[in-house]
C-alpha cells in the first residue's frame, strides 16, 4: 500500500489503526482552512483560543468520520471472517487492509458498500445535531453533514477504485460469474465517470469556482489513470494466475514459541530480525500469530520476562497464504511485506514480493514478454 511511512496510533475491535505521514500534512491544511473560515465568515476572534479550539474540533469530527467509514469497513471484513491487518488514514482519505474477494462477490459488495453507508448515517447525524444547535457550532455541524453527504455520494459513484466501483465489480461478478470481466467493467465504468469529472472542472474553472475545479480534476486524474491501466493489471493478473504460491514460495522461516519470554526471543531471534515479523507457534507446533521488535518492546519495555503470546500479533491481522492459493491475489494482497504460507496450521513457507518477481521472470518471461512488474494500485477511499 503506498501511504508512506505510519504510525500505529489505537486498537478497535482488535483493528489496528494508523495515521501516515501524509496524513498529517493534509489534517494540518484543513485545521487552517477551518480557522480561517471561523475568523473571516463566522465573526470568531482571530488569534483566540476559541478560534483554535473551534478549528482543531471541527477537524477531530471530520477525521473521525472518515476513520468511522473506513471502521465500518474492517468491521464488516472481520463479520464475514476475513483478515485485517488495519486500517490507515492517509492524505486522500483512508484505506483498509482486507481480503473481501475470499468471500466472493456479496463479500466484496458488502464491505464496499458499508463505508458510504456510513458516512451517509454519519451526515444525517450531522444535520440533527446542526438543527439542535446554535450559532458557530451549529454552522460546523451543518458544515460537516454537507460534506459527508457529498462524499457518501462521490464515494458511491461506479468508478474504480472508489467503493461505487468495487460495488459495481462485486454487481457484475455475480451476474456474470466472471471477476475478470467485472474488473473491466468497473476500469471503463471509471474512466466515464472520470471524464464528466473533468468536464465538470473545466466548467468550474472557467466559472472562476477554482477549488471546485481542482478538486473534480484530481477525482478525473484517479479514476481515468486507474480505469485506463485495468487492462495492464487484467493482463498482468492473468499471467500470474499460471502459478499457484507453492511454486514461488521460500523455505519457512526460524519461528518462536509463544510461551518463550520476551527477554528470550530477543536474544534467540528478534535482535537480527529487527522489525521483520517472525512466526508464532503453540506447543503443537500451530501457527497463531507473528512477533516483531516494536510488539515485542511494547510489552517487553515493562516485563522482559513475560511470555511471546503477550506481545504477539494475532493472525489475523498478519499476512498469512494458502500454499493452493494463485499468485494474483497472493502478491495483491503482500502489500510489499513478507506473507506466512501456512497449510493447515503449519508454516510450510513464506512469500515476498521479490519471490513473486523471480517466479515470473522464470516461468513468464521466458514465453512472453514482460508487461512490467508494477505494484497492485492500493484502494482509496475518499
Amino acid at each position: 500500500m503506498l501511504t508512506g511511512q505510519r504510525w500505529k496510533v489505537a486498537t478497535v475491535r482488535g483493528i489496528p489503526l494508523y495515521v501516515s505521514t501524509s496524513w498529517v500534512w493534509i489534517a494540518a491544511l484543513y485545521i487552517w482552512s477551518q480557522y480561517n473560515e471561523l475568523t473571516l465568515n463566522h465573526g470568531v476572534e482571530a488569534g483566540s483560543a476559541e478560534a483554535f479550539f473551534l478549528a482543531v474540533f471541527a477537524a477531530a469530527l471530520f477525521f473521525a468520520s472518515i476513520l468511522a467509514h473506513e471502521t465500518a469497513h474492517a468491521v464488516m471484513a472481520r463479520g464475514l471472517d476475513l483478515p485485517v491487518r488495519g486500517v490507515t488514514l492517509v492524505f486522500w482519505g483512508g484505506a483498509t487492509e482486507t481480503r473481501a474477494d475470499m468471500r466472493g462477490p456479496l463479500g466484496e459488495f458488502l464491505v464496499a458498500s458499508v463505508g458510504p453507508a456510513t458516512t451517509l448515517v454519519l451526515a444525517g447525524a450531522f444535520w440533527v445535531a446542526h438543527v439542535l444547535t446554535a450559532g458557530v457550532m451549529s454552522e460546523i455541524l451543518g458544515y460537516l453533514a454537507w460534506l459527508s453527504s457529498i462524499f457518501a455520494v462521490l464515494n458511491a459513484l461506479p468508478g474504480f477504485p472508489l467503493d461505487g466501483g468495487r460495488m459495481l465489480l462485486a454487481a457484475v461478478w455475480g451476474l456474470t460469474k466472471n471477476r475478470r470481466t467485472a474488473l473491466r467493467a468497473a476500469g471503463w465504468s471509471g474512466v466515464l465517470v472520470g471524464l464528466v469529472f473533468g468536464a465538470a472542472a473545466v466548467w468550474f474553472i472557467a466559472n472562476g469556482v477554482v477549488g471546485m475545479g481542482l478538486f473534480a480534476g484530481y477525482i478525473a486524474a484517479i479514476l481515468i489513470t486507474t480505469g485506463r491501466g485495468m487492462e495492464q493489471r487484467i493482463a498482468f493478473r492473468d499471467q500470474l494466475m499460471r502459478g499457484r504460491v507453492a511454486d514461488a514460495m521460500r523455505p519457512p522461516p526460524p519461528t518462536i514459541s509463544a510461551t518463550m519470554s520476551l527477554a528470550q526471543a530477543l536474544d534467540h531471534a528478534l535482535r537480527e530480525a529487527q522489525d521483520r515479523p517472525i512466526p508464532v507457534v503453540d506447543e503443537a507446533g500451530r501457527v497463531i500469530g507473528s512477533i516483531s521488535m516494536r510488539s515485542a518492546r511494547r510489552v517487553g519495555g515493562r516485563d522482559p520476562l513475560r511470555p511471546v503470546r503477550d506481545a504477539m500479533i494475532p493472525l489475523n491481522q498478519t499476512t498469512v497464504l494458502g500454499p493452493d492459493e494463485t499468485l494474483d491475489g497472493a502478491f495483491e494482497w503482500l502489500g510489499g511485506e513478507t506473507g506466512l504460507v501456512v497449510k493447515d496450521g503449519v508454516l510450510v513457507g513464506a512469500l515476498t514480493p521479490r519471490d513473486v518477481e523471480h517466479w515470473y521472470r522464470r516461468v513468464i518471461e521466458g514465453r512472453a514478454a514482460s508487461t512490467g512488474f508494477a505494484a497492485l494500485p492500493p484502494r482509496p477511499d475518499l
